[in-house]
């Protein structure tokens, strides 16, 4: 019985090798990954990281934090570019693929707008000079660069109530201001 059996596994396996013998199957299917994305990105039954690149569909095994990362660049892109979205009949987001005659592409273009943070930091100049001096220095040191109002005033030699009123100060002026 045990001959037969085995018999007829490697009979559907040579016959159909896409059925599922024993319960587990035994040709890895690569999973899907974004067009624009260069690696298709998988992890064996076993656990070991593998990636395939597209261009040269050279397989390999990476370590987790390697995988790590080209799962969250994966990420970032199926986010960025949806697929519906694409402008071209190739969306292949490389450097190396990419037609230098036809001109920049849109994803080649900085997705970062600076306008708000130019007009913030020229308001916040504006109403950094309504402020005292030592009120500019409470505001640069807490507000700005993250220290703690304890540690503020332990370093000027004057009270963390002290420290605690100019802050409300502060914020009673950006109230008006902002």
């Amino acid at each position: 019985m045990g001959n037969q059996l085995t018999v007829m596994r490697l009979f559907c396996c040579l016959s159909f090798p896409l059925l599922y013998t024993s319960g587990k199957e035994k040709t890895m299917k690569i999973p899907k990954t974004p067009l624009e994305f260069d690696y298709d990105l998988w992890t064996t039954e076993d656990g070991k990281c593998m990636v395939r690149i597209k261009a040269t569909n050279e397989v390999t095994e990476v370590t987790r934090e390697i995988m790590r990362l080209l799962r969250a660049e994966e990420k970032q892109m199926r986010r960025l570019h949806p697929a519906a979205e694409t402008d071209c009949d190739t969306a292949t987001l490389s450097l190396d693929t990419g037609d230098p005659q036809q001109g920049p592409s849109s994803w080649l273009a900085d997705p970062s707008d600076f306008t708000q943070d130019i007009a913030f930091d020229m308001l916040e100049a504006s109403f950094f000079q309504q402020l005292t001096t030592i009120q500019r220095d409470v505001y640069q040191a807490v507000v700005k660069d993250g220290l703690r109002p304890y540690d503020y005033a332990k370093q000027k030699g004057i009270s963390p109530s002290a420290v605690t009123q100019h802050i409300q100060a502060i914020r009673r002026k950006a109230k008006k201001f902002f």
